[in-house]
């Protein structure tokens, strides 16, 4: 059994494990994922859901000043 939220009627749906229509596991530059489309008792019509993580944003370092700046 999977809780969802349908995206449609904004209710939380209790589903069935045989309303699970695919599992794709995705590894991309972003992360790794699991999309599953999982048919929906309220509207009937398939929503992808994905697991994971997003990774962290890493940013650039700082950089060296080349003029000392007084704090």
């Amino acid at each position: 059994m999977l809780l969802i939220t349908c995206p449609v009627t904004r209710t939380d749906e209790l589903v069935a494990d045989r309303r699970i229509r695919s599992v794709t596991n995705h590894a991309t530059a972003e992360g790794r994922h699991i999309a599953m489309h999982v048919e929906c008792p309220a509207c009937g019509s398939v929503h992808v859901y994905r697991t994971g993580r997003r990774p962290a944003v890493t940013s650039a370092p700082a950089r060296e000043a080349r003029v000392p700046v007084p704090a």
